[in-house]
């Protein structure tokens, strides 16, 4: 097995579970409460209050965010390391038998998207109920769950963005959601590179959302909302400019936006990793507390930078936190995936 790349693994996940269980605890507050109620910002894990959908978790309990992530990752790992509609399949009608999770969590795409699956495998006609709005579905649900498609490809962009199109038309079929899970996975594939950069790394992204919009266009549904890649063009010049980091924060909150749709959350979480220079722990510290849909924007920060860092810096009471609170095997899953790509 290569431990690099087992902890590039490693890293990606926790990171990504963490930004879940810390982001369920901020998550629909706006980016001046949090700061107001958290004195400054949450930098340790919370139990959520009644102001979040986690409300009831413990410190470290995970939501949907992580735990189809992992679900899937055990899938692709069933399956040898090889990335098919029917691991994605499998692993949302499993999720969808987790009362702690489905009931709680799951949105609407993603309740349609089972509901048509399962009644696919019982032979039964699928009726979505009348009229079908199909650009509601470009939401950030897509690329919440796609690390498996960067994990399994380390390196290899085109094979992840191939793998986030098979992944992403499971379950959100068009071509805003396919480039934003696009962009994710590529730049999860950059991070395994030796000589990646937090730079490269948004580049890959930028290639990915592109590309991903290229082949939705081509074999999805194609539906209306602001395009993925001009909203990352526009978070990486906020990124980039000169104002106070904290100011720079707000503007990703106020004119990116950090919500539902598939191009407010992906741009948002390169524009914060791009603020914070590809720093891990930093990264998904103000993806926590940028307010709004903070679970998922942090999960996908996580999820990035947690490959370009690794585990170096996870410390082993974390790890166990996680696992204790969220009945997970995290280190075994990661091994696992890493002994499937060495």
């Amino acid at each position: 097995m290569n431990q690099e790349k087992y902890s590039k693994i490693l890293g990606s996940m926790i990171y990504c579970a963490v930004g879940d269980a810390m982001g369920a605890v901020t998550e629909n507050l706006t980016f001046d409460q949090i700061r107001e109620k958290y004195n400054g910002g949450l930098r340790e894990m919370a139990a959520p209050d009644q102001t979040a959908f986690a409300y009831g978790n413990k410190a470290g309990q995970i939501t949907d965010d992580f735990s189809q992530t992992y679900l899937l990752i055990e899938e692709v790992i069933r399956n040898d390391g090889v990335i098919k509609a029917e691991c994605v399949e499998n692993m949302l009608i499993q999720w969808s038998g987790i009362p702690r999770y489905f009931n709680r969590f799951a949105g609407p795409t993603t309740r349609s998207a089972i509901a048509e699956l399962k009644a696919k495998r019982e032979g039964i006609e699928y009726d979505a109920g009348g009229v079908v709005d199909y650009a509601r579905q470009a939401t950030n649900g897509s690329a919440m769950k796609i690390a498996a498609a960067g994990l399994f490809n380390p390196g290899n962009i085109d094979k992840a963005i191939d793998d986030a199109v098979c992944i992403t038309r499971v379950s959100h079929d068009n071509q805003l959601a396919i480039s934003g899970a696009c962009a994710v996975a590529a730049a999860i594939s950059e991070a395994f590179e030796a000589n990646a950069t937090p730079y490269s790394i948004v580049q890959a992204g930028l290639y990915g959302a592109k590309r991903g919009e290229e082949i939705g266009k081509e074999c999805s549904r194609i539906v209306g909302g602001a395009s993925v890649v001009e909203r990352m063009n526009l978070a990486i010049a906020i990124a980039m400019s000169s104002l106070p980091k904290e100011v720079r924060l707000k503007q990703i909150y106020d004119i990116i936006g950090t919500g539902l749709h598939i191009s407010e959350a992906v741009p948002a979480a390169f524009g914060i990793i791009m603020i914070c220079n590809g720093d891990a722990w930093e990264s998904v510290y103000e993806a926590v507390n940028i307010g709004y849909d903070t679970d998922t924007v942090a999960a996908i920060v996580g999820s990035i930078v947690g490959a370009l860092e690794g585990s170096k810096h996870v410390d082993r009471n974390l790890i166990e936190l996680l696992d204790r609170e969220n009945e997970l095997h995290i280190e075994e899953t990661a091994r696992k995936a890493a002994e499937l790509i060495a």
